[in-house]
């Protein structure tokens, strides 16, 4: 059995967005202090809206943590869910075509997106995204599902 999280790029535009709200708060909070505007109303507004970004980050950090992709001598399954569990699975044998392909900030942080082809009716493990080493975990996928996998070349 095998299982991985996602990568942790899956938080990059959460965290690029509450970056920018700070920012944003912090910017007009200095601008109208320098200027000598009273403006209390607009910065406590922007401050309770960076507020509610920390917070829908941290959301999102132990929503991630909680993901992760688990692949048995059987099945693929997605688990998800902090409060409520929700469970993806798809038998290997399902299986038809299994590919992978990698953005170039995939290349250069490590992870590329699964696209999974099954026999039958429209799955629900289609594609599966930020997946962390996915050279290694496609090769240990293909010869789960197909048997005879290439071997990893040995890094010495």
């Amino acid at each position: 059995m095998s299982m991985v999280k996602l990568h942790w790029a899956v938080l990059l535009k959460v965290g690029a967005q509450t970056v920018g709200a700070l920012a944003l708060a912090l910017a007009v909070n200095i601008f109208f202090a320098a200027r000598g505007i009273d403006a209390d109303l607009i910065t406590t507004l922007l401050w309770y809206f960076a507020l509610f970004m920390i917070l829908r980050a941290l959301w999102y950090i132990v929503d991630w943590h909680m993901d992760h992709l688990m692949i048995t001598d059987k099945r693929l399954l997605k688990v998800s869910g902090i409060f409520v569990r929700k469970v993806k699975t798809m038998p290997l044998g399902k299986i038809t075509d299994l590919s992978y392909h990698r953005d170039p900030l995939g290349r250069v942080l490590g992870y590329g997106e699964f696209v999974v082809e099954s026999a039958g009716q429209d799955q629900a493990l289609r594609n599966l995204p930020y997946i962390p080493r996915p050279d290694q975990l496609y090769i240990t996928l293909l010869d789960m599902t197909f048997g005879g996998g290439p071997k990893p070349a040995d890094e010495d």
